[in-house]
């Protein structure tokens, strides 16, 4: 091989890409990102507001369980306030304030009076939505199988209470709260069964528990539709 041919293949391999073919190369990169990111970031969204309602309907069954179990009563809180939206599992202790029973979140080893709850307040037993996920269901009016009116959940009494004198219906109500109780065989108070609504603002979620206990999880498109489909 000649020496000038030897420094032509030199000179082509140390040459590199082009200006040209770099920046080709970026807008590429380019198009694609402009393609997947609102997708990724759709799935993003989708999953959160899907696992929220998921762990909400968690909640419920687990809620269920400690009702029958410990043959008292238990809940769902949920805060529907804007500000940091939280669930929370209650179980009415009926030892406390002198065996007047109070409401205390699930999981304390050895509740005591200053556990009963009386307010919306966080008690470092919640579990926080998504970011961007909120209680509610914007102006969806159709209810989900099973459900006759879409509503936020409540007890026997048509609200959420902090408790008096028994678990439904005595006390003070508790303001921005959504609940779905249980009675002692594992039924929700409400006899026509209850939900839970979130939304992300695109689709809305409910977790339910029908009139027989039955926890079902649902979602729909927050405007536009009226077919709810079983997630």
């Amino acid at each position: 091989m000649s020496l000038d041919l030897r420094k032509m293949r030199k000179s082509r391999i140390e040459r590199g890409f082009s200006l040209l073919e770099l920046l080709v190369v970026i807008a590429v990169i380019g198009i694609v990102a402009a393609m997947a990111i609102p997708n990724w970031l759709r799935v993003q969204k989708n999953a959160r507001i899907s696992g929220d309602a998921h762990g909400l309907s968690e909640a419920l069954s687990i809620a269920k369980m400690r009702a029958a179990a410990g043959f008292t009563q238990s809940r769902v809180f949920l805060y529907t306030g804007t500000s940091n939206p939280y669930f929370r599992i209650d179980v009415w202790n009926k030892t406390l304030k002198s065996n007047v029973g109070c409401w205390v979140p699930d999981g304390l080893n050895a509740p005591q009076n200053n556990d009963c709850i009386t307010n919306a307040n966080k008690t470092s037993n919640e579990t926080f939505l998504s970011t961007g996920v909120s209680a509610g269901f914007g102006s969806v009016s159709n209810a989900p199988d099973q459900m006759t009116t879409v509503q936020q959940g409540a007890d026997a009494s048509g609200g959420c209470w902090q408790g008096g004198t028994s678990p439904s219906g005595t006390g003070t109500e508790i303001s921005n709260a959504a609940c779905i109780q249980f009675n002692s065989r594992g039924y929700p108070s409400s006899s026509t069964g209850a939900g839970l609504y979130i939304t992300d603002g695109a689709r809305v979620f409910s977790s339910t528990a029908n009139a027989m206990g039955l926890v079902h999880t649902y979602g729909i498109a927050a405007s536009g539709s009226t077919v709810w489909s079983a997630q």
